[in-house]
């Protein structure tokens, strides 16, 4: 469909330590095509500095496809390729055998009629010349003049039908009859039809143009319909097309079509229908009442614009051996008005799903082998997620997060974000998703991954408590207990994501074992740092590892996510999993959840001194505004304002954007030192102070009042 370049690198054993980098498309990555086949390209071994040492095959060990590409393309530049959403042009039959066969469903060729089961296949050679491209070629209908009731019902009344198979930006359908070059008008249909034209040479002699089609009904549906994919596998939430009745007159369309145009006195030999553009799967068309022979030579869908949404997942990428995942980072360019989803899955097989059909016992069905699976009825076999070997689609990763900064060295790997799919696994799947709108829509030039062979066979953590309050800080404690192999690296480092500033780090132990002041403590504004003796080897297996810290957790459902590294080694740091790493605490998980769910964002405001007096004796000169902002999920503006009695503002303290935060310390706590946006001293009096911030509902805000006395 498209192509999608991939280069993956994979740590060997070396004098040096090393990591590695998978990567997707750029300059120098593989071919894009190449993550879609059982053969999806190479990695690279790189040494401590980021210098490759030498290329080996990435295997995708599994006998199906794996993969999933869903109208992507690749635009050529001269940095690379750029991979992205499909664009429409405006020229592009939709209905040509090419375009339409692109997502295939089960439906032969991607087209159908509303027939009954049994009518469609026959139906189906009389209609397809009008979607084969061949202009020269008819789906012709004749019409017995007899007025017999019996003969008139075998007239064909149904719905022919182009299956897209997703939703494609449609704005015009076209359709005509044979066109010949006997016509002596034929340069003028062929002037007044318009782009694209049909070229004169291409024609046969013989002109059918009598036989174009006075009445008809154009039709069409989006994806959220969900027709069935075959007349045979219609269930009561997946209905097949509603067969048209052959024996009235006027006969209802099926009411889950959008009609386009409705005609019953049509003249126009060439029919060409425009409208605002909309997403249509599915596109329909069938006579109204036939009394002559008609016939549709073409029948042709145009539009103009991106696709709404584009899936890319590379095949199931098997790197020989268990990995500890890194970062992961890309270089793309987003557009406002359109999306671009990333995500990751790990696994231990080379398959994420488990095949299955319905059994006699309702809610027990019976699994199969994939060979079984293929064979089985498609009406009623599906797929589910192997969970005890996969994981879940990762949350998907913050664009700017991952977003490549090309002023730092690629090879220290300072930027990126840390990949949340579980590890150490051997297996690894990526997705992209783009959604779009008509003429916005989002880029990516490379995307690459970095990882290494495992700190640990396994590492474990768990947080305690989880429930707490948002309004004051919490005493946690973070557990961690590793597993390891003989050959696993080891670690003596532990990072524990905090989302805000830590208060303090009360104690560190190691299988029971207090550190001291040789295992020093980082704590940065969003996460904590542990110096730990190396664990490594079978001996420490088991050991337990302690953090007790003191945080203020400001959003509902804070995971303290959690990872393992060597100080000295190449800097991959390997993610801890949730489980049960601790046998005092039940929690087993790295996440906690707050009371006030829901409550006003900004809450613990605290103003002091009230009253204060800036008379510059160094006593009270100043009022300080301490607050908390609890989680809003991205950035807003937040203004801290001072106003006199009359409502008129004073001073603006502050205005930030912000997504969180503690203003109850340091340089963060927005201070008023009685003086006016021109610096000049306040009279003495009381004042309205008004924290607030826009979301989406509505403005949060505080509002008192503090008084100035000299």
């Amino acid at each position: 469909m498209f192509f999608v370049g991939l280069l993956l690198s994979a740590l060997v054993a070396s004098p040096a330590f090393a990591f590695n980098v998978y990567k997707l498309g750029g300059e120098d990555g593989n071919a894009w095509i190449a993550a879609l086949s059982f053969e999806p390209g190479h990695y690279a071994v790189l040494d401590s500095a980021g210098a490759p040492i030498e290329m080996q095959p990435v295997a995708s060990n599994i006998a199906y496809a794996t993969w999933e590409d869903t109208l992507n393309e690749i635009v050529d530049a001269a940095d690379g390729q750029w991979m992205r959403p499909f664009f429409v042009p405006p020229d592009l039959n939709l209905a040509h055998p090419d375009v339409r066969t692109r997502i295939a469903r089960g439906i032969s060729n991607n087209i159908t009629t509303s027939g009954s089961c049994s009518d469609i296949s026959t139906q189906l050679v009389q209609v397809a010349p009008m979607f084969d491209g061949d202009p020269n070629t008819a789906a012709f209908f004749s019409v017995s003049n007899i007025e017999s009731s019996g003969i008139q019902s075998w007239l064909y009344v149904q719905n022919s039908i182009v299956e897209l198979g997703v939703n494609y930006p449609i704005n015009r359908i076209r359709f005509y009859p044979r066109l010949g070059t006997a016509n002596p008008k034929i340069d003028e249909l062929l002037e007044a039809m318009g782009e694209p034209r049909l070229a004169k040479g291409d024609l046969a002699e013989e002109d059918f143009t009598e036989n174009f089609l006075p009445w008809f009904e154009v039709s069409a549906a989006n994806s959220f319909n969900n027709f069935a994919s075959h007349c045979y596998l219609s269930t009561s939430s997946n209905r097949w097309f509603t067969q048209i009745s052959r024996r009235r007159m006027d006969p209802p369309n099926d009411p889950r079509l959008i009609t386009l145009s409705k005609e019953t006195e049509n003249l126009d030999p060439i029919v060409d229908i425009r409208f605002p553009t909309q997403q249509f799967q599915w596109v329909a068309v069938r006579p109204l009442n036939p009394i002559e022979n008609w016939e549709i030579a073409e029948f042709e869908i145009f539009g103009e614009g991106f696709v709404e949404r584009a899936v890319y997942t590379t095949a199931v990428l098997d790197f020989g051996t268990p990995m500890a995942w890194g970062k992961i980072r890309w270089d793309g360019a987003f557009e406002e008005g359109s999306s671009v989803i990333i995500r990751t899955r790990s696994g231990r097989d080379p398959d994420p799903n488990l095949y299955w059909v319905p059994s006699n016992i309702e809610g027990e069905p019976t699994q199969l082998i994939r060979k079984e699976f293929e064979r089985a009825d498609f009406s009623i076999r599906f797929t589910t997620l192997d969970e005890e070997n996969w994981s879940f689609w990762s949350a998907p990763y913050a664009l700017t997060a991952g977003q490549r900064d090309f002023t730092l060295e690629a090879a220290a790997w300072a930027d990126g974000t840390p990949i949340l799919s579980p590890g150490p696994q051997r297996y690894l799947q990526i997705q992209v998703i783009f959604l779009s709108s008509l003429q916005q829509a989002g880029a990516l030039r490379e995307l690459e991954i970095q990882f290494a062979p495992p700190a640990a066979l396994e590492v474990v953590g768990e947080i305690w408590p989880q429930d707490v309050s948002r309004s004051e800080s919490t005493n946690f404690t973070y557990s961690v207990r590793p597993t390891f192999a003989p050959e696993d690296t080891g670690f003596d480092r532990l990072e524990i994501f905090t989302l805000t500033r830590a208060e303090a780090v009360h104690a560190v132990r190691v299988d029971g074992v207090t550190l001291g002041s040789d295992f020093p403590v980082e704590i940065l504004d969003d996460r904590i740092v542990v110096a730990l003796p190396k664990l490594a080897g079978t001996d420490d297996t088991f050991k337990l590892i302690e953090v007790e810290f003191a945080a203020h957790v400001v959003r509902y459902g804070t995971q303290f996510q959690g990872w393992v590294f060597d100080s000295e080694s190449d800097g991959v740091k390997q993610l801890i999993d949730p489980g049960d790493a601790n046998v005092d605490f039940p929690g087993n998980s790295l996440g906690v959840r707050t009371d006030e769910l829901g409550s006003n964002p900004l809450a613990q405001v605290r103003v002091a001194p009230n009253p204060f007096t800036p008379n510059g004796d160094g006593l009270n000169d100043a009022a300080e505004f301490r607050f908390q902002l609890h989680d809003v999920s991205v950035q807003r503006d937040l203004i801290v304002g001072i106003y006199d009695l009359a409502g008129q503002p004073v001073r603006q303290l502050k205005h930030l954007s912000a997504i969180r935060g503690l203003f109850d310390r340091g340089a963060a706590v927005p201070v008023w030192d009685g003086r006016d946006d021109a610096g000049q001293p306040v009279p003495p009096g009381h004042y309205i102070y008004r924290i607030s911030l826009d979301t989406d509902a509505e403005t949060a805000s505080r509002v008192g009042t503090i008084s100035l006395v000299y």
